[in-house]
Order: structure tokens, then sequence, then C-alpha cells
């Protein structure tokens, strides 16, 4: 707030005056001269300066209006229908939809009923005379299918397959001797010797037998943490070397293809 003198010098308080009350011009206990009340409803103003309200048009009616003890609606009042006597009679099930009574326990059953009837021999009779019956299944005959005597095509997708393994595995063959035949000459290319079946299988079965002496002489140091000496390292690498060797060797011999040998080495 800003100082000024002015707000110093005293002014004058300005009292708003009340306006005076309305007051209507009209008698207050003068009649209605006209309304547009209760048109619709249950006030009815049938004339100009009159209004007449129905009975119930307030909170209930003007007089009492309480049933008299008496006066209540008693059993079959109103009711149109026949009222049943004061006795009437248990419910009762059909006969039809009655099952037979248990049977007492004085009530004994009858024995001794005996039959003439031959079991045996009237099976028998039912049987034979009995009429076959027809299956309805019918059989289907294989020999009208459309691909009957034909190869499955599963079967020739399985061998094309196979086809192709084998034709990838010869070309992986022929492709490593090729590389290993690098830097031979044409004679030592023609001197070589194609191992047999039979020379095959020996060698590998002696290369294995082989491979089962070198382990188990392997294994009885390969448990060994301290190698203190120098024997015993140079023993432990040279096992190793040789089962490495031997299983490079019996990989080989194992693999597809041919193995080819020169006379010398063979």
């Amino acid at each position: 707030m800003n100082e000024s003198i002015y707000s110093l010098v005293p002014q004058e308080v300005q009292v708003q005056e009340k306006p005076k009350m309305y007051r209507s011009t009209h008698h207050p206990q003068s009649s209605l001269t006209g309304s547009t009340i209760g048109i619709h409803g249950t006030t009815r103003l049938p004339g100009a300066g009159s209004a007449l309200k129905k009975t119930f048009a307030e909170f209930g009616p003007k007089q009492s209006s309480r049933p008299h003890p008496s006066v209540f609606l008693k059993s079959g009042q109103r009711c149109t229908a026949v009222i049943p006597s004061s006795n009437p009679s248990g419910f009762m099930y059909e006969d039809t939809m009655r099952k037979p009574d248990v049977p007492r326990r004085d009530e004994k059953p009858v024995l001794g009923l005996k039959t003439n009837k031959n079991f045996i021999t009237s099976n028998a009779v039912d049987v034979i005379l009995q009429v076959p019956q027809k299956p309805n299944f019918q059989e289907p005959n294989y020999l009208t299918k459309p691909d009957y005597g034909k190869t499955p095509e599963y079967l020739n997708e399985v061998k094309e397959e196979i086809w192709r393994e084998n034709k990838m595995i010869d070309e992986y063959v022929a492709e490593i001797g090729r590389i290993q035949g690098v830097g031979r000459s044409s004679e030592e290319e023609e001197s070589l010797e194609q191992f047999s079946d039979d020379e095959r299988k020996e060698l590998l079965a002696n290369l294995k037998r082989k491979w089962d002496s070198v382990n188990a002489k392997y294994q009885t140091m390969c448990h060994q943490v301290k190698l203190d000496t120098v024997g015993k390292i140079k023993r432990k690498e040279t096992l190793e070397k040789e089962l490495d060797q031997l299983e490079a060797d019996i990989k080989k011999l194992a693999a597809r293809g041919a193995v080819y040998v020169a006379p010398n080495n063979f």
C-alpha cells in the first residue's frame, strides 16, 4: 500500500439507505379475480375468486377412515372355486404307477416249481433257425484304388534323400583324397593299390586292439596330478600323442570310400 498524506484526512462514511418494504396495493383478504393455477391436476378453479379441491387432494382424507376390527378378509371370501371339505382324502397314486408291494416276512415264496423244457435243445434250435444278419460295413476293394501297385510318394522322397547324402559323402571323400594326393607324380598315383574289404577290416581290428593296450597304460598314470620327474612327463605326452594318432587312423579307415596305399608302405 502506497503511503499518502491524503490518507490522514478523515473521510465521511456514507450509510446506504435501506429501501422500504414492498406492500401490495390490494387487500390481502380479498378474493381472487382469476388464476391459471390448477387447470390440470387435483385443483379445479371453476370460476374467478373460488378454488375447489377434491376431498383426497391433500395428505389423506379429512375424516378418519380406519377399518373396523371385525371387518377383515376371511378364508375363501374371494375364491370363486368350490372349497373342499374340512376332511380331504389323502393323495393316491394310480395303479399303473405303483410298484408291487414288498413281501412281508411271514409270506413264504412258492417253492418246488419245475419245468420239462430242455434249454440246451431250445437254444440250439433258436440258433439254427435264426436268420443271419448281413453286415452293413462293406470292405473296400484295394485293387480298384488309383495308386494300386505304385510306389508311395514318401518312399521316393526317402530314396532321393539317401541318394543325395551318399553322393555328398562320396564327393567329400574324393575331395579329401585329391587334397592328400597333391604333390604326387602320375607314376606314384598309378602305383597305388586299393585295400580290400578283408584287409581293411583286419587292419581296423588291429588298430582298435592297439588303442586298447595304449589306453590301459595311459589310465595307470592319467590320474597323477604331481609329475615331479621329466620321465613321467615325457611318458604321458608320448601316450597321448599315440592315442591321438590311433584315433585318427581308426576314423580314416572307418570312413566311407576306398583306401589306397603305396606298395612300399603296405
